[in-house]
């Protein structure tokens, strides 16, 4: 579940891929081009074992925003979280 701070607007979805071992690169990128996102980050290792990036017109600051959201949501920390004080 993705919820947002009170007067926040949503602003992106993450798809949630199942997880299966044997989910394929091809599969995962034809799910990503069926979302009609407007701006993509992907992020993967080649056959050669080399890290790559392939990312849409965007700012380094917004791929480093959507890497980040990454990290929590596979933290499962995808819900904003209360803060007493």
């Amino acid at each position: 579940m993705i919820t947002e701070p009170e007067g926040a607007a949503r602003t992106a979805e993450i798809v949630d891929f199942p997880p299966s071992p044997t989910l394929r690169p091809e599969q995962a990128v034809g799910t990503c081009m069926k979302t009609r996102w407007s701006q993509f980050l992907g992020i993967g290792i080649t056959e050669a074992g080399d890290f790559e990036v392939v990312n849409s017109d965007m700012t380094g600051e917004r791929a480093l925003w959507l890497v980040k959201w990454a990290e929590r949501w596979a933290m499962g920390l995808d819900e904003v979280e209360e803060i007493d004080g």
